[in-house]
């Protein structure tokens, strides 16, 4: 594959910024507001937990990761997309079928994109992955992969 290179860089690219999210690093005075921002926004039953997690931010103690109530996805999901992308220009190369694994792909990203409730894939990743599925369906000359994927993704 010509492109493979290209291809093989923008799927690196959307992966490692799909799992950057994934790994948390402490930062205690966004931690501090994002403890403040679920507590303002919290339901009474959840306040008292979030109160001593942010005790906890604030007084420099041990508290846990305050933006896991905002993960919708973790690793089990950026392997199922990086699967999904590696089967696609597999499948791409040896299908006769084009716009059937195409269609199948972008089926197969919006369930996910549904089960992550909307959270997987942002407009930057959005992106990129249009990019990746395009420049994959140009290197086996199958020219309509953008319209398909404007007229049946979700993502």
């Amino acid at each position: 594959m010509k492109n493979k290179t290209e291809y093989e860089q923008l799927l690196t690219v959307i992966l490692d910024d799909l799992s950057v999210c994934l790994r948390y690093t402490p930062n205690r005075e966004n931690d501090l507001l994002c403890f403040m921002e679920q507590y303002l926004k919290g339901n009474s039953e959840n306040r008292p937990r979030i109160l001593k997690e942010l005790r906890a931010c604030m007084d420099g103690g041990e508290y846990a990761n305050p933006y896991l109530a905002y993960q919708h996805y973790g690793e089990q999901e950026v392997r199922l997309l990086e699967q999904l992308l590696c089967d696609y220009a597999i499948d791409m190369k040896i299908c006769a079928d084009k716009e059937l694994v195409l269609t199948n792909l972008i089926t197969a990203i919006n369930e996910l994109q549904n089960k992550c409730c909307g959270q997987l894939l942002d407009n930057w990743r959005k992106d990129h992955l249009t990019q990746l599925v395009v420049s994959v369906a140009k290197e086996v000359a199958f020219p309509s992969a953008l319209s398909l994927i404007d007229s049946n993704s979700r993502w």
